[in-house]
């Protein structure tokens, strides 16, 4: 919705295969950079989240599982924060480690964008579309 600056989606993302199943961890996006899907979502618990805590790892949030309630990104006590480490963890999962395996890399594209001025918009609306894949 342009004039609330929300998204409003009536149907759940798809992950790669397809899948839109709400089975385990598939929700809305949440956070700064709309953090989605089963595989995102389950990412986030198994680093930042309960997971990691309960498999013996180092936790920002050893009590959040993200998969059951991944609205605390939203909602937690600590949400201001958690939007945005949750976000950069998603921008550095995703896309620095982007490569369609077609000749696109991200951090090489970077760099190009970087050396020619900060001007080249394709760049911009590639890097986009990484995110919304």
């Amino acid at each position: 919705d342009v004039i609330q600056g929300k998204e409003m989606s009536l149907f759940p993302y798809e992950n790669s295969y397809g899948r839109t199943d709400v089975e385990g961890c598939c929700y809305w996006g949440r956070g700064a950079i709309h953090t989605k899907g089963i595989c995102n979502i389950g990412k986030l618990n198994y680093y930042l989240g309960k997971k990691a805590a309960m498999d013996g790892r180092k936790s920002r949030y050893p009590t959040t599982d993200f998969c059951a309630f991944p609205e605390a990104i939203c909602a937690a006590p600590e949400s201001r924060e958690m939007r945005w480490v949750t976000s950069m963890f998603e921008w550095t999962e995703r896309v620095q480690t982007y490569d369609d395996n077609e000749g696109w890399n991200y951090m090489r594209k970077l760099k190009e964008f970087v050396d020619h001025g900060l001007v080249d918009f394709e760049f911009l609306e590639a890097t986009s579309g990484i995110l919304t894949k």
